[in-house]
Parts: structure tokens; sequence; C-alpha cells
């Protein structure tokens, strides 16, 4: 029995040691910049768990060093060793999230989960054994929750036990999917609720799904400069432009006083957002009416794009300014500016987004999203807004649910695209609708 003991005992602090000396001799290569070798034995002592390996790899690829440089491969290992508390690495990754697009962060948060699935040790994996609920501090129930929430499929953020937006919000998301009270907030009794809940009872993913959608109907990044050709935008209204960085609009603002307005029906597009403004304050009753702004000259571009009732759109967006709104859609007919679905986005406004239906010139509101959204960070922000053929409508704002809703008023395919914008400064880099 001792003898058992000790040969399991040897493998065991024989691995480990194995996995230190892999790690020590990459350092001696990187810190005699031979980089090539370091990232061969960092990538040897990663495998195996090691934070610090982790992290430098991520250093490596991040700079170029002994590798093409990589950011999203940069951002995955500083992902993983951040999670495995390493102290250093989730300010690394955020610093390097600054300069990456959020496509990128998508991709490198995928190749993270990626690289766990392959049966590396994975600090968000479910133990066979977990501590009684009782028996927790806060922060060790914060821990358990993102660790319940990752497996479950919501994007919970690292298991550190921090409460960030990214754990509120997957919180909030799981109390909506299964007809609780968002509160958004951690507690034992939402951990002992998700410990009874299976993947396969009803919990959604994250982000939208794609299966459902096959055919591409429009696609353009404006790559090639022009957004007059592959595929033909026309303007109705106001300037627009490409350049590096995809179309971009940029509409001055002045303050409008108060008015009457009985409601929202308009033909006039210069009229028609002031009044989708005025219309989104008075029904949060906002004490803000006497400062909507309205566009100096509002700018409207389309493009036909005919796609069926049940859709799903990608959009990346990037906004600089703090006041106005912007207009993104589907419209119906051969009036851009007719019947269809808005989706709007308000500049520093309570609710940030609102869904509209529009019928003849008369708008609903359908849905809101009451926060404010902030998307002025000189970041690209993705947009994914998807119809089934029921009628229900979701969009997410960077992987994030913020609105959910039934919507059967409008039955016909849709003729294409329109983007209207109100006032502000906004880039369209990329545009993707399916069928």
């Amino acid at each position: 029995m001792i003898t058992k003991t000790l040969a399991l005992s040897l493998i065991l602090f024989g691995s480990i040691g194995l996995a230190n000396a892999d790690y020590n001799d990459a350092m001696r290569h990187f810190e005699q910049q031979e980089y090539r070798q370091a990232l061969q034995q960092f990538s040897d002592a990663a495998r195996s768990g090691d934070p610090d390996a982790q992290y430098m790899l991520g250093r490596l690829h991040a700079a170029g060093n002994g590798t093409t440089q990589d950011f999203v491969q940069a951002h995955k290992w500083y992902n993983l060793a951040a999670a495995r508390g390493h102290r250093h690495a989730a300010e690394a990754r955020d610093s390097l999230a600054e300069r990456m697009t959020d496509r990128q962060i998508a991709e490198a948060q995928q190749a993270a989960r990626a690289w766990q699935a392959e049966g590396a040790p994975s600090p968000q994996a479910t133990p066979q054994w977990r501590p009684d609920v009782d028996s927790l501090s806060n922060r060790e129930v914060v821990t358990e929750i993102q660790r319940e929430l990752n497996r479950l499929g919501y994007d919970a953020g690292p298991t550190d036990g921090a409460m960030g937006d990214r754990t509120r919000y997957a919180i909030s998301q799981y109390q909506a999917d299964m007809g609780m009270t968002r509160t958004g907030r951690a507690s034992t009794d939402l951990l002992k609720r998700l410990r009874q809940t299976e993947k396969e009872d009803g919990a959604a993913p994250s982000g939208p799904q794609t299966d459902a959608y096959s055919r591409v109907v429009l696609q353009d990044d404006f790559s090639d400069g022009d957004y007059r050709r592959n595929p033909p935008w026309t303007v109705l209204s106001g300037d627009f432009e490409v350049g590096e960085n995809g179309l971009r609009s940029i509409v001055d603002t002045q303050r409008a006083s108060d008015r009457e307005s009985g409601g929202l029906s308009t033909d006039r597009p210069e009229e028609f957002g002031l009044a989708m403004l005025e219309l989104i304050l008075g029904q949060t009753g906002s004490d803000r009416q006497g400062e909507v702004t309205t566009p100096v000259v509002p700018a409207h571009i389309f493009v036909n794009a005919p796609v069926d009732n049940a859709f799903r759109m990608e959009l990346e967006l990037a906004s600089r300014q703090q006041t106005g709104s912007l207009e993104m859609g589907l419209f119906q007919g051969n009036r851009p500016n007719g019947t269809g679905y808005r989706l709007v986005y308000s500049a520093g406004l309570q609710p940030g987004l609102s869904l509209f239906r529009l019928i003849s010139g008369n708008a609903v509101m359908v849905a809101r999203h009451d926060d404010r959204l902030g998307l002025e960070d000189q970041r690209f922000h993705s947009i994914v807004w998807t119809r089934d053929e029921s009628g229900q409508m979701q969009v997410y704002v960077d992987g994030r649910r913020l609105l959910r809703v039934q919507d059967t008023g409008l039955r016909d395919p849709f003729q294409g695209f329109v983007l209207a914008n109100q006032g502000g400064d906004y880039t369209l880099r990329r545009i993707r609708l399916e069928e």
C-alpha cells in the first residue's frame, strides 16, 4: 500500500515538475528573445492549465513575438489565465479589447470556450461535488452563480465572484427565461434554483440562434469604397460617405421646444424623428421633453433587399455623439419611409432602444429597453435583430438580449432596409440580412 502511494505521489509531483520545467525553460527563452522556442514551451505548459503560461502566450500573440500578431488568440489566452486567477491577465485582456472589434472579441471568447471543451481544465466546469449553499460567503455565492450560469449557456463572465454588468445581465436573462421577477441580483435562493435547472429545461443561450435562417439577401461591408454599387444604396436626404470604417453619416442637431403632439403620424422625414423621440419620452414619463433635439437636415438612405417576414439581421455600428437618434429597419412596398418596423437608438436617453411598428405613417411602440445604452465609447457594437414565423422578435446588443416581443401586425414580406440619421455621428461598418 505504501509503495502504491509513493508511486502515485511520484507521478503527481513529476507531472507538476514537468509543467514547471516547461514554464521555466520558456521564460529563459523569452528573456533571451528566443520567442519561437518560448512559444512552444509556454504552449506545452498552458495545456496543463498553467495560468502563468497562458498569460505569457497572450503577451506573445499580442506583440507578434515568435508568431503572427493575433489579437483574437491573445485575448483567448488572457481570458483563460484571468479565469484561473492570474493577477495581471484580466487587466491585459480588457486593455487589449479596446483595440479589438466586437466580432474579434466574440471570436476570442468562443475560442476560449472551445479550448476548454477539448478536455483542458476549465474553471467554469461544474464539479461533481458542490459546496453547500448555506455555508458560502457572499462572494462565493456569486462565484457559484457565475459557474452555474455559464454551464447553462448564459455569459456571466469569469467565475471570479465579482458582481459586474455581465453577471447582472446573465442573471436577468435567466430570470426572464424562467418566468421569475427580473432583479439581476445574486442570492442563495437564485443559486439553489440554478442548480436545479438542467440545460434542456428551457434555458436559452446568450446569443441568437442562426439555424432557422439560410439565405443571405443582403450583405455589405462597404470595402469597395462606394455605397452606390454592389449593392446600390439610394440617398433620400442628407449626406453619406464611405470611409475606412464603413458608411458614415453626420447630422447636426438643435434643441426643439415643446410642442403639442397628439400622436405620431407624419409623412415628412424631417418631422418623423422628432415626433418619434417625443413619443418615446412621453411613454416613459421623462422630464426631458423640452430638451429633445431635432436634426437640422436629417439623412435617409435605403437599399432594396426583398426578404421574408421572418428574418435575421446583423449590424456593426459606432456612435460618436451624445445626442440624437438613429433609426434602422425594414420597409414594405415601395416607400422606404412607410410601413415597416423601425429600431430606434436614442443616444443619451431612456429608453435607449425602442422598437416601432409603422403602418400608413402611424407608429406604435411595441417594445423598449428602459436603460441608456451609452454606445459612444469609440468602439463598434454588434446589433442582431431576429423575427421568426410566429412574429416573435428579439434584439441583441453585443450579445445581450435587450428586447423580446411578439408582434403580428405586419405579415407581408419586406422590400428593403432603411437607415435614418435623426441627429448624431454614426458609422455602419457591416450589414447582413438573412431569411
